[in-house]
């Protein structure tokens, strides 16, 4: 009896280990509008308040690209200046036809604001 209930417990550990959090196939990533973008985020080492957020591909849906922007640059300035208040160059909140679209990536400037 005692074997079995621990051989039960072992089975159960182990089993346990092989879920998937989440189910996302691409670990950690967030899905914006049901995609996946790569999104990078460049600073300027003079200014660190300062920074340029491309998003690849952004034509699969602006709305979640236009988030995907977003949440990288709260994220830098909140990890910069521990607040997510920022100023964009061009906000991510303007009609389609005025978003900076380059070669397909969507390219978006802005700044930081500070203590």
């Amino acid at each position: 009896m005692t074997r079995t209930l621990i051989l039960a417990l072992v089975a159960m550990t182990a089993l346990s280990a092989c879920a998937k959090n989440g189910g996302n196939p691409f670990g950690n990533r967030e899905a914006y509008d049901g995609h996946f973008f790569r999104v990078k985020l460049d600073r300027n080492r003079d200014d660190r308040a300062a920074f340029g957020v491309t998003v690849n591909d952004a034509g699969r849906s602006l709305i979640g690209a236009r988030e995907a922007a977003r949440q990288k640059a709260n994220e830098y300035c909140i990890r910069q200046f521990g607040r997510s208040d920022l100023t964009w160059v061009v906000s991510p909140d303007v009609e389609d036809a005025q978003l900076p679209i380059v070669n397909g990536a969507l390219v978006m400037r802005g700044e930081c604001a500070g203590w």
